[in-house]
């Protein structure tokens, strides 16, 4: 026999109207009943879907391909057999990313610098041996012995361009760049002290050699009318001149 509720009895007491309010008040209480029954299982339904999402990484599921618009990290490692082979990270400093062995040793670092980007290549014992980025001018690219030291490179200047070979210890031995008169050539000793120098001057060709101080001591050059010599002593003072 079912159970007579409150609000059946109070309905049917004889001799007595309530309001229709009392009577649908159960049938709300009812309904929120009902919605909190089905909100519990919408809630269960929803985990259980999250669960059986997530189950196969959590079981060691790695997937082929991943998609996505945007990637945001600081590290990206590649792995070979469980060992991490190569990795890129972001400077701790710089704007640069950094690219390490599987010894965590930087050996590509690309970003941006003052004038643009830049990118460099450094050896096994962490000397930059190679560098190529952007200058005020242009472009630039320097190369390095094993010791860090450069050793050569070509830039843009404001009248053309440049090349530069420097010595095992990084000094300046000789340079080939573009004035505003035409071609130069600079040769130095190991010291970094000037001996010839070849150019076009404002008339033509002209050939100067140095003496050890650096300076010249003879001078073979095209002036208006024709070609000119001089011969100084070491301390540059003329000699003598032909014609």
């Amino acid at each position: 026999m079912r159970k007579q509720s409150h609000f059946e009895g109070v309905t049917k007491m004889e001799g007595q109207r309530f309001p229709e309010s009392i009577v649908l008040l159960e049938d709300i209480y009812q309904q929120i009943a009902s919605l909190r029954r089905e909100n519990r299982f919408l809630k269960f339904g929803l985990v259980l879907c999250l669960f059986i999402a997530t189950l196969p990484y959590l079981a060691g599921f790695q997937p082929e391909t991943i998609r996505a618009k945007r990637l945001i990290t600081e590290k990206v490692e590649f792995v070979r057999q469980g060992q991490t082979v190569l990795s890129i990270y972001v400077h701790p400093i710089g704007n640069w990313l950094v690219i390490s062995g599987k010894d965590g040793k930087p050996l590509v670092v690309l970003g941006e610098w003052i004038f643009g980007g830049v990118v460099s290549v450094t050896n096994k014992d962490g000397k930059m041996v190679a560098l190529m980025g952007a200058d005020k001018n242009g472009g630039t690219v320097i190369v390095g012995n094993k010791y860090g030291k450069d050793v050569a490179s070509m830039e843009v200047t404001e009248n053309g361009s440049a090349v530069i070979v420097n010595n095992k210890d990084g000094k300046i031995v000789a340079s080939m760049e573009v004035t505003k008169n035409g071609g130069a050539i600079i040769v130095r000793d190991n010291d970094g002290k000037l001996t010839t120098f070849v150019d076009n001057g404002p008339f033509g060709g002209r050939v100067a050699v140095a003496g050890e101080k650096g300076k010249p001591v003879a001078v073979m050059s095209k002036t208006p009318s024709g070609g000119i010599i001089f011969i100084n002593d070491e301390k540059g003072k003329l000699k003598w001149s032909a014609p």
